[in-house]
C-alpha cells in the first residue's frame, strides 16, 4: 500500500499515464482520415514551440538537452509532460515567497566586515567566496563558533537527545524524513511534549513528499494536538502538484539559538543502525555551538514563513541566537540553496573546493550524477595533480540511482580520479573536505536532483580544528571501501550498465 500511494503522488506515474494517453490517441488518429490527422500538426507545431522556448531559457545546458531530446521523440507525451512540470506557476509561486520570507530577516544577518577581513587574511579568493555565499545562501560568515563533527548518526543523535533536553527557549526541527513508527522518532517526540509542557516553543517542519509513506494521515494535527507548531511542507495532490519535485531535502535542529545540528541525518531509525535496511548506515553530521548558529536559525524561519499564512519577523530568534560566542578558532558560514533561482550555490561550493584545492579534495555522496561542469572540475583538479578521491555506497538504497552512478565511472577514472565503494552498506553522507583546511557538510548530494531540484543547507567550514575530524572520517571509511578500477568496470552486470546508460538519457530529471 506503501509503494501504490508513493507511486500515484509521484511525477512517474503522470509520466506513465500521459504516455498511455499519447498511444491511445495515435492508435485512434491513425485510424481516421487525412483531415482529422490535423491535430498530429497541431502537436508538431506546440512541440517546435517549446524546444524553442527550452532553448532560450536561463539555465543548465543539459536540463535543456534532456527536455529537447523528450519533446522531439515523443511529442504528445512529451509536450504534456515539459507543460506539466517545467512550466508550472506553482514553482514560481514558490520562488516568489521564499525571497519575500528571507527579506524579512535579513536585516538580522548582516554580514560583519570584520570577518571577511579575517578570511581575506587566508587568501582573496576565499574572501570572495564568503562573500558569495553571505549573498547569495543566506547567512553570513561567523566566527567565534565552534563544531563538533559526527561520523554516524548513531552518536549524533544522542547528543540531539542531550541538547533537546536542555532547551529552556525555544526548539526549531525540519527534517524530509519522518518515521512516526521508529523509536528514534519518538523518543525526540517525547522529549518535544515535555518541552512543551514546561513551557518551550516548540516548531516542526517536514516535508510531504519524503514522508509520504513514513507517516499516517492528518499527522500534522496529531503534532499540534500536543501544543507543538507544525507545518507540512508542499502538501501533495496526486497528479496536479508538481510542486512536490522540488522537495525540502533539509535537516535543522536549533535549540535556545545557541545550538545547531545539520547533517544528512533523518529521523527514522536507518540514520542510527537501529534497523538495517542496505547494510550498515554511514551517514554524518555536526553541531555548532555559537554565533553561526543565527545563520541556522534564518534559513530555518525562511522556510516556515513560506508555509506560514502570515510571514513573522524572527528577529527575537535570530538576536539571541547571536547572543553567544565561543572564542574557536576558522569560520563557518551556513548557506541554503533553492531551486527556485538561477544560483546554484551548493553546486559552487563543491566547484570552489575542487579549483581551490592544492593537494587533495575527499567526497562522501550516495548518488553521483554530475552535469559536465562539475566533471570538468574534478577532471581539472585531477590533472592538476590533486588527489581527488570519492566514496560511493556499494549497497544502494535505489538502484536505478547507483546504474546510473556507476556509467560516471569510466571517465572519472581516466581522468585520474578514485573511486571507492563502501563494503559495509551505504553510504548517504553528504560531505567535501580539501587541504585540512575547507570542509562542506550538510544534506547536499552530488546528483542534480540536489543541486538543482531541492531546498538544500549545509556549512562552510574554513581552518576549522574540526575538519581535521571529518578528514580522518574520511581515511577510516576508506579502509573498509574497495577501490574500483578500469578493469572493475567490466565486472559489472551487462543488464545493470545497460540500463544505466539508458537512464543516463534522462538523468536531470531523476
Amino acid at each position: 500500500m506503501k509503494k501504490l500511494n508513493r507511486l500515484l503522488y509521484s511525477n512517474k506515474f503522470f509520466a506513465f499515464l500521459m504516455l498511455i494517453v499519447q498511444i491511445v490517441v495515435f492508435v485512434f488518429m491513425f485510424k481516421l482520415s487525412d483531415y482529422t490527422r490535423l491535430p498530429f500538426v497541431g502537436s508538431a507545431i506546440i512541440s517546435a514551440v517549446l524546444i524553442i522556448y527550452e532553448i532560450n531559457r536561463t539555465g543548465e545546458a543539459t536540463f535543456k538537452l534532456t527536455w529537447v531530446l523528450i519533446i522531439a521523440i515523443i511529442p504528445i507525451f512529451g509536450a504534456l509532460f515539459y507543460i506539466f512540470t517545467r512550466i508550472s506557476g506553482v514553482a514560481h509561486r514558490l520562488g516568489d515567497d521564499y525571497s519575500a520570507a528571507m527579506k524579512i530577516n535579513r536585516k538580522y544577518l548582516v554580514q560583519d566586515e570584520n570577518v571577511i577581513k579575517e578570511i581575506e587574511l587566508i587568501g582573496k579568493s576565499e574572501g570572495s567566496f564568503a562573500r558569495y555565499l553571505s549573498r547569495y545562501g543566506g547567512s553570513p560568515a561567523f566566527s567565534n563558533t565552534s563544531v563538533k563533527y559526527y561520523p554516524l548518526g548513531d552518536s549524533m543523535f544522542e547528543d540531539i537527545k542531550k541538547e533537546l533536553l536542555k532547551a529552556k527557549k525555544f526548539i526549531f526541527m525540519e527534517f524530509f524524513i519522518i518515521n512516526s513508527a521508529d523509536r528514534m522518532w519518538n523518543e525526540v517526540f517525547d522529549i518535544l511534549k515535555q518541552k512543551v509542557n514546561e513551557g518551550v516553543e516548540v516548531r516542526l517542519m517536514y516535508d510531504a513528499m519524503g514522508c509520504l509513506t513514513t507517516i499516517p494521515r492528518h499527522f500534522d494535527e496529531e503534532i499540534r494536538a500536543y501544543g507543538i507548531k507544525c507545518h507540512v511542507f508542499s502538501p501533495l495532490m496526486p497528479l496536479f502538484s508538481t510542486h512536490q519535485n522540488n522537495r525540502d531535502h533539509r535537516k535543522i535542529i536549533v535549540v535556545d539559538g545557541m545550538i545547531a545540528f545539520n547533517g544528512g541525518i533523518n529521523l527514522a531509525d536507518e540514520y542510527i543502525n537501529e534497523k538495517k535496511r542496505f547494510g550498515h548506515w554511514k551517514d554524518t553530521g555536526y553541531k555548532l555551538t555559537g554565533t553561526a548558529v543565527a545563520g541556522f536559525t534564518g534559513l530555518f524561519l525562511d522556510m516556515w514563513n513560506i508555509n506560514a499564512e502570515t510571514p513573522e519577523d524572527g528577529g527575537e530568534y535570530i538576536r539571541e541566537s547571536l547572543k553567544y560566542r565561543t572564542g574557536e578558532t576558522g569560520f563557518v558560514i551556513p548557506f541554503g540553496d533553492t531551486p527556485t533561482d538561477s544560483v546554484y550555490i551548493g553546486k559552487r561550493a563543491y566547484i570552489h573546493n575542487l579549483n581551490n584545492a592544492a593537494d587533495y579534495v575527499y567526497i562522501m555522496t550516495p548518488y553521483l550524477v554530475i552535469d559536465d561542469e562539475m566533471y570538468e572540475s574534478m577532471k581539472f583538479a585531477a590533472q592538476r595533480g590533486v588527489d581527488v578521491r570519492v566514496i560511493m555506497p556499494h549497497i544502494p538504497d535505489k538502484k536505478y540511482a547507483f546504474y546510473l552512478a556507476r556509467t560516471y565511472y569510466r571517465e572519472l577514472l581516466e581522468a585520474g580520479i578514485k573511486i571507492y565503494e563502501y563494503t559495509k552498506g551505504f553510504i548517504h553522507a553528504k560531505m567535501s573536505v580539501s587541504d585540512g583546511t575547507k570542509a562542506i557538510v550538510g544534506t547536499i548530494n552530488h546528483d542534480y536532483r540536489s543541486l538543482y531540484l531541492h531546498y538544500e543547507c549545509a556549512a562552510y567550514m574554513e581552518n576549522v580544528p574540526a575538519i581535521l575530524d571529518i578528514e580522518a572520517d574520511f581515511k577510516d571509511t576508506l579502509d573498509q571501501s574497495q577501490e574500483i578500477t578500469i578493469p572493475d568496470l567490466k565486472k559489472f552486470k551487462l543488464h545493470t550498465r545497460i540500463l544505466g546508460h539508458v537512464i543516463r538519457l534522462v538523468a536531470p530529471l531523476m
